[in-house]
């Protein structure tokens, strides 16, 4: 190897060193410098190409005590935009963010399973509509987009789907490469892209996690050595044809349950069972042990299998951790020679599609930084191979 190219691949690790401390808030070059361990006259010559190539951007400078001001750098995120999606049977949501995945808006839309595919993915065009016009961004602005769907999906298709019947064969991929011909696109599982969000978001950054997702629909996310596992196939943590683990009727169940009170604060039978146990319903009590028992059996063999760092509970339920973790952990003490760490998701049902966001920065990321063994190129949104 060259003299001239181990200098280019010295060069672009001190280059990434540097935009990760901007990244992560070091603003200033003695803050660059404490960050990275550069010495101050490298970093000095680093960061003044990184702005001419437009990776950052001069701020205007802080007075921080006596002498001359600092000059402040910054990444600039605000060069394109990112699109995040998290398609299900009764949720479409959509949040756009800066490059860096920081959200900027969001736009729901309310949906059931029966919807047609077509009308779904209209559903789909027009949240992403929403989000460009409260941020005043045009489809242009889109650098690189990724959508999470229910189901088992691949090669950007939704390959699979029990949950919506008219999803099954869906090329996700196709169609958001046709609206938006200028974007990078990716296509994942939303219980995948939900522990990408944990792991990246949450507290703690396991390098090993299981996501329950308890909701309408019940799903598992994996994340082993940092990064969320799909297994060879995709299907990793698919344990939908495992009628004995009974895990897709948990749900199912409490809905049914019939112990919810006739003068529950809400119409949803779930909510009133579990604020009915909250407050000390014996009957409603005993179905929500039932439900954490069905939803322990799978969880419990996952957690063998896997030995997590930490077991999330998230989807809709994440909110009564409170009730739902102590009952889980003492089924679980029954299951795991080891018990992981257990939380309840502070990310809420925003969850898949923050995750969708952290997917698209990574995405964008790989495109910009290439493989090139020199310095990095300029600073310019990628090109989308036809």
């Amino acid at each position: 190897m060259s003299g001239g190219t181990d200098l280019g691949g010295l060069r672009r690790i001190n280059e990434l060193a540097i935009l990760t401390a901007v990244r992560a808030g070091a603003d200033t070059l003695t803050e660059v410098v404490r960050e990275t361990g550069l010495a101050r006259a490298s970093v000095g010559e680093v960061t003044r190409d990184l702005v001419a190539s437009g990776w950052l951007s001069e701020a205007a400078p802080v007075v921080r005590g006596r002498g001359r001001p600092a000059v402040r750098y910054e990444y600039r995120a605000a060069a394109g935009v990112l699109i995040g999606a998290d398609i299900g049977a009764f949720n479409l949501r959509v949040a756009i963010s800066d490059l860096t995945g920081r959200p900027l808006a969001h736009s729901r839309r309310f949906t059931i399973p029966e919807v047609p595919a077509r009308q779904r993915l209209k559903l789909l065009d027009a949240a992403i509509n929403d989000c460009l016009r409260d941020t005043n961004r045009t489809r242009d602005d889109i650098w690189g987009v990724v959508a999470g769907s229910t189901g088992r999906v691949g090669n950007g298709r939704v390959l699979l789907s029990a949950a919506i019947p008219d999803w099954t064969g869906v090329d996700l991929a196709a169609h958001l490469r046709q609206s938006l011909p200028n974007a990078l696109v990716a296509v994942d599982n939303d219980s995948r892209l939900a522990a990408l969000a944990e792991q990246k978001l949450g507290a703690g950054r396991p390098e090993s996690l299981v996501l329950l997702q308890a909701g309408r629909r019940t799903g598992l996310g994996l994340v082993v050595n940092g990064r969320p596992h799909a297994g060879f196939g995709g299907v990793a943590g698919d344990l939908s044809r495992f009628p004995a683990l009974k895990w897709e009727g948990a749900m199912e169940y409490l809905q049914l349950s019939g112990v919810a009170p006739a003068s529950g604060a809400t119409s949803d039978p779930v909510a009133d069972t579990l604020n009915a146990a909250i407050e000390g319903s014996p009957a409603a009590l005993a179905a929500v042990r039932r439900y954490i028992r069905m939803l322990a059996n799978t969880a419990g063999a996952v957690v063998s299998i896997l030995d997590p760092e930490v077991l999330v509970l998230g989807g809709s339920l994440a909110a009564y951790g409170d009730l739902l973790l102590p009952l889980l952990a003492s089924e679980l003490e029954l299951l795991c020679l080891r018990m992981p760490r257990l939380e309840a998701s502070t990310l809420g049902a925003d969850c898949a599609v923050l995750g969708a966001l952290c997917a698209a920065a990574e995405l964008v990321d790989d495109a910009l930084v290439g493989s090139g063994p020199g310095p990095l190129p300029a600073h310019t949104r990628p090109r989308v191979s036809t």
